[in-house]
């Protein structure tokens, strides 16, 4: 298999940079609705600094192998990775989910 299609795929469709931003957004989202959850995970004296954010991993998933497999989205899909590092600790991932043509259509993070 060539995956360097994929690596295309992903490059017209700026799949990194929308990932980098989806990040972000969530990120800041998580940081004010959930703000005991952040302050526990980050701490009261949370530095941006120390957050490394670099997309590292894409996977295309084909969402249902045979007709009679239960199909989870009923199309397939790509996700790719954000691993959340803090202080040098990965304490958690982020991922969003495209469709073929490229439009996002889930996205959420992990905390470990």
């Amino acid at each position: 298999m060539d995956t360097n299609k994929l690596r295309k795929w992903a490059e017209n469709y700026s799949i990194e940079s929308n990932t980098i931003k989806g990040f972000w957004v969530m990120f800041n989202k998580y940081k004010e609705e959930q703000k005991e959850e952040f302050l526990e995970v980050f701490g009261k004296d949370f530095d941006k600094s120390q957050l490394s954010i670099v997309m590292n991993r894409l996977g295309l998933f084909i969402d249902a192998w045979n007709k009679d497999a239960h199909m989870q989205y009923g199309f397939d899909y790509v996700t790719s990775y954000i691993p959340i590092i803090y202080l040098d600790n990965h304490i958690g991932e982020y991922k969003m989910l495209f469709n073929l043509d490229g439009e996002c259509f889930d996205d959420y993070f992990i905390i470990f």
